[in-house]
């Protein structure tokens, strides 16, 4: 269990990575292979893969002789696939080993650095999910030296391909990318030694996995940094207009692609800079989730008012408790919570997974809120589990820390250090987000240390709501990943 929790956090933190750092238009990165460290062998088996989740099946008939190949003597050479001693036409081709499809339509790129002799040059090969083989046109061709290439899928034509014999056939018309099988490459020819053959040292695949199994929704609720002041146009084009497939969001009654799209306030447009939409802890989040589990679908359920006290959520509301805050006017907002998660599960194939709060603000203001927030978050996540019909339902509770405040309140006297200016009942409400989920049970806080902020202003940038997203992405993981 420690190693599988270890390796869902690996692969939760290089999803967050990529989500920073990603080329504008590439999808996700499916898998990488770079083959191990083992010594030369003829022929190219499942022992000469490096990563643990693909499967590798070399095409062609006797088979074909590709060879793991490597040279001591050069330092600056790789451990890489050849076809110098094939005596055959051959491919070799890589699926996952959970038997995951991949879809490989849209944005969905190719990615590898190789080295051609002769008239040799390298093409895609993929299988489809319905045992149709198909190999580029796109092709890359003769190098001196090592070179990196990349290619869109859904920019090539593509022909049908024979994988026993490794060889072409008539064009493919429109073929359906959305569901493949495998990815692999050939040169479609026999090896003639060092002068004529296709070397490949690594290949990547950037794409979706098609998801399997039901929705996982999460519930996600509190006030203003939970609407989000986070700027889109700051997001890569795959959080920027969701083009990761498996994240939905529910709004306004129908499951869409999960991406921002609440546009900005004036405030937030004038003093600001946010001229598109604005976003919250979802985007960072799901995403983070969607590395961990890349054979999922995530669905997010956000409803959040910014500048309302917790009372605006009391599930026995009363307008006399939700002015203590002035929120009487919004109304009863967890009926409003209630109705728009029982809609959006409604004739879907979906489990709820858990519940993310980060609200506190308003009651810090009044310390007869703050003194009763601790009673309030209890009866919410009660009324949550009981009316959902959830009694386990994970909780994680979003708790602002900065400075010298330590994350653990056990012990800390709050006489040493005066709360916020304006925000009397700071403590009061800090302390009730640490020790209330320990009382309620299969929840848990989360530290959101020091959040990156829009110059002069309280609220997360973009950074920083994507720091919160991962944040609450990664105590989940860590607490919760297994059902338990």
């Amino acid at each position: 269990m420690l190693d599988s929790m270890k390796r869902w956090l690996c692969l939760a933190w290089t999803a967050c990575a990529t989500l920073q750092a990603s080329d504008v238009g590439r999808a996700p990165l499916i898998f990488r292979e770079d083959w191990t460290a083992s010594p030369p062998a003829i022929p190219l088996t499942q022992s000469d893969v490096a990563n643990p989740e693909l499967t590798v099946a070399v095409h062609g008939l006797g088979p074909p002789l590709v060879k793991k190949s490597y040279h001591d003597a050069r330092e600056w050479d790789p451990h890489y696939v050849w076809s110098g001693l094939a005596k055959t036409p051959w491919a070799v081709s890589l699926s996952l080993t959970d038997g995951g499809l991949m879809d490989l339509s849209g944005t969905a790129t190719l990615r590898w650095r190789s080295r051609q002799s002769g008239f040799r040059t390298l093409r895609a090969v993929v299988e489809l999910a319905g045992g149709q083989w198909l190999v580029s046109e796109y092709s890359d061709g003769a190098s001196e030296q090592w070179r990196v290439s990349e290619f869109a899928f859904s920019s090539s034509r593509w022909r049908r391909l024979d994988p026993s014999t490794v060889t072409e056939g008539p064009w493919a018309e429109e073929p359906d990318l959305t569901r493949v099988r495998s990815v692999g490459f050939t040169d479609l020819m026999p090896g003639g030694r060092s002068r004529a053959c296709s070397r490949l040292d690594w290949i990547e695949v950037y794409g979706q996995r098609v998801p399997s199994g039901p929705l996982e929704v999460f519930i996600l609720s509190g006030q203003s940094n939970m609407v989000g002041w986070g700027n889109s146009l700051e997001l890569d084009s795959v959080a920027r207009f969701g083009h990761d497939t498996r994240l939905e969001m529910f709004d306004d009654g129908e499951w869409i692609p999960l991406r921002p799209q609440r546009p900005p306030s004036a405030a937030q447009r004038e003093r600001w800079g946010i001229e598109e939409f604005t976003f919250g802890p979802e985007i960072g989040f799901a995403h983070a989730l969607a590395g961990a589990w890349p054979g999922s679908r995530i669905g997010i359920v956000k409803q959040a008012r910014g500048g309302t006290g917790i009372m605006a959520w009391a599930p026995q509301w009363n307008a006399a408790d939700a002015e203590l805050t002035g929120d009487a006017h919004k109304g009863p907002l967890y009926e409003e919570l209630l109705a728009k998660v029982r809609q959006a599960l409604d004739g879907r194939e979906a489990r709820l997974r858990g519940f993310l709060w980060l609200q506190g603000g308003k009651d810090m203001r009044d310390q007869r809120t703050a003194d009763r927030y601790a009673e309030n978050l209890e009866n919410l996540i009660a009324a949550l589990r009981r009316d959902l019909d959830t009694p386990n339902l994970p909780v994680l509770v979003g708790t602002y820390r900065s400075g010298s405040l330590p994350d653990k309140l056990d012990g800390f006297d709050p006489t040493d250090l005066s709360p916020p200016r304006g925000r009397p009942g700071a403590w009061d409400v800090l302390s009730a987000q640490e020790r209330v989920p320990a009382k309620v049970g299969h929840a848990a806080p989360v530290h959101l240390r020091d959040l990156p902020t829009h110059p002069g202003n309280i609220h997360a940038n973009t950074a920083g709501m994507l720091q919160a997203g991962r944040a609450f992405a990664r105590v989940f993981l860590e607490r919760f990943a297994d059902g338990n």
